[in-house]
């Protein structure tokens, strides 16, 4: 289990070529139309916008919801879960402070 920001950070940049998205985040695109496949992976490589994360056990897997700066308003929360492969499940884009964001 990841336990820190920079080893979360490690586990993305070592898996950016094996992205998979979930059918559940396709869906998630047809109600938000500013999400995109080109806008998550953009922005999971800019480590430096990344403000932190939580850890949420789900079933027999473990998901990290991580915030990430868009601007000073806007914070995107992407919802992954690390394999070999890193799963995209859902994101969303909120103007809330990013912890209150990623308890949604």
């Amino acid at each position: 289990m990841i336990e820190s920001l920079d080893e979360l950070k490690e586990a993305i940049k070592q898996r950016l070529s094996k992205i998979i998205f979930d059918s559940h985040f396709y869906d998630s695109m047809k109600k938000r139309p500013y999400l995109s496949e080109g806008l998550v992976i953009s922005m999971l490589k800019e480590f430096e916008r990344y403000l932190g994360f939580q850890t949420h056990e789900v079933r027999e897997s473990i998901r990290y919801r991580v915030g990430i700066s868009l601007s000073r308003k806007y914070t995107l929360v992407v919802v992954v879960e690390v394999n070999e492969s890193l799963n995209i499940k859902t994101s969303w884009k909120t103007s809330r402070k990013w912890q209150k964001a990623i308890q949604k």
